[in-house]
């Protein structure tokens, strides 16, 4: 881990584990005051299917029948720290988990949003035949203003934010190759939550750029943190990962209230 004169950590491609590990991380890390880091971007590519619900989505009467069939469908369900709507993604998706400690991000709301998205555009733009843009399109799951869109017909990209006293965790969930199964678990568990949908919505980059790869994306996203931000590589703090790794229980599981109830032991 960096002293507090190496503030900007790049943790890059690796998941630290199982689903519920790699979304508790960033909320542990979210809840340590006094970090030695003033930013910290982990980027990497998901090591299991995953339905990532929000708080939001608890308040749907199908919540119970949306958790069965994400577990039905081999999916981990979990209540995920940032808001938002419902997503879900496997190995052919990208997740870029951004926590800052600066007091100034706490306040920036839709602007935070908005220069993630012109950042992460630039990005898919440079990946080949992809005509990427920002903005919602009608019937997408998860819906947001600053959703990353392809031809203003798909959405690919997906952020959504979690602000706290000890500063921010902005969340981003690339689709790179959708899986059938991805596919038919998103359709699914919307209905049962009584959201509206449009099946034709969901895509990946894949679906215009057929020989990317998650792992040609993450690469590609790990280059322009490192640069745009002037980032060093580093790793997760391993008490964190090691802390992280005994999460579990409850159908969906609740990573904040997970966090609360556990938090990291003083070292």
């Amino acid at each position: 881990m960096p002293t507090a004169t190496n503030t900007r950590l790049l943790v890059t491609t690796g998941s630290a584990g199982p689903s519920i590990t790699d979304l508790v991380i960033p909320a542990l890390l979210l809840r340590t005051p006094g970090a030695p880091w003033q930013q910290l971007v982990h980027i990497y590519v998901p090591a299991g299917p995953t339905v990532a619900f929000s708080g939001r989505d608890l308040r749907s009467p199908g919540i119970a029948e949306a958790t069965a069939l994400a577990r039905e469908a081999g999916f981990a369900p979990v209540v995920r720290s940032p808001g938002g709507r419902m997503v879900a993604y496997d190995g052919g998706a990208v997740v870029i988990d951004h926590l800052d400690s600066t007091t100034d991000i706490r306040h920036a709301g839709s602007a935070t949003f908005a220069a993630n998205a012109e950042s992460h555009v630039r990005v898919l733009r440079g990946l080949g035949d992809v005509d990427a843009r920002i903005g919602e399109v009608e019937g997408e799951y998860c819906p947001g203003e600053y959703s990353i869109n392809v031809a203003g017909v798909t959405k690919v990209v997906g952020s959504a934010q979690r602000v706290t006293s000890t500063g921010s965790l902005f969340s981003t969930v690339v689709q790179v190759a959708v899986s059938d199964r991805v596919r038919a678990v998103i359709t699914d568990v919307s209905r049962a939550l009584r959201y509206d949908l449009r099946q034709s919505s969901i895509a990946g980059l894949a679906d215009y750029e057929p020989a990317l790869t998650a792992a040609e994306v993450a690469a590609a996203f790990v280059a322009d943190y490192r640069d745009r931000l002037d980032m060093t590589d580093g790793q997760l703090p391993p008490a964190v990962v090691a802390h992280a790794s005994q999460a579990g229980g409850g159908s969906p599981f609740h990573v904040d209230d997970w966090t609360r109830a556990n938090p990291l032991p003083d070292r």
